[in-house]
């Protein structure tokens, strides 16, 4: 049951990843003032090709980012364990995507860098969606106790 879950949701996901990396490649092109839908690169590949791997690098990010949530609902590990699980996850899938896709050099230095903003990113996010959770369920237990 929760192997067909997250395979749904993961297909929800997909077009959630494309959004966000098209997003993202709209506010960069705004920033430097020119359409750059992909990494500028030395010439080895054409536009097309590395805007076609961009493309499936974000499907695959949406569909693992979205089927990997589930793991917050299988009950008999304690969150602790959910979070270091769904982090490796992601954190496995979106380095090598982010590799391909070229949106860092494949150098120590750059991938170390990219892991520490990876991490940030995950724990502001992480605590956002927890205390958001836990105020909503401090309200129902509120209005349980006035009953």
């Amino acid at each position: 049951m929760i192997l067909k879950k997250a395979i749904l949701r993961g297909f929800l996901g997909i077009p959630i990843g494309v959004f966000i990396s098209t997003t993202i490649s709209i506010i960069y092109s705004l920033v430097y003032g020119k359409l750059m839908v992909v990494t500028p690169v030395d010439g080895a590949m054409s536009s097309l090709n590395l805007y076609l791997i961009q493309y499936i690098v974000s499907i695959i990010i949406g569909f693992v980012f979205a089927s990997s949530s589930v793991i917050f609902e299988v009950e008999k590990l304690n969150l602790a364990k959910q979070t270091v699980i769904h982090f490796i996850i992601t954190l496995v899938v979106f380095l090598p995507c982010s590799i391909v896709a070229r949106w860092l050099e494949f150098n120590f230095a750059a991938i170390l860098v990219y892991i520490l903003i990876f991490i940030v990113i995950y724990m502001a996010i992480w605590f956002i969606q927890y205390f958001s959770w836990k105020r909503k369920i401090n309200k129902l237990n509120k209005k349980l106790n006035e009953r």
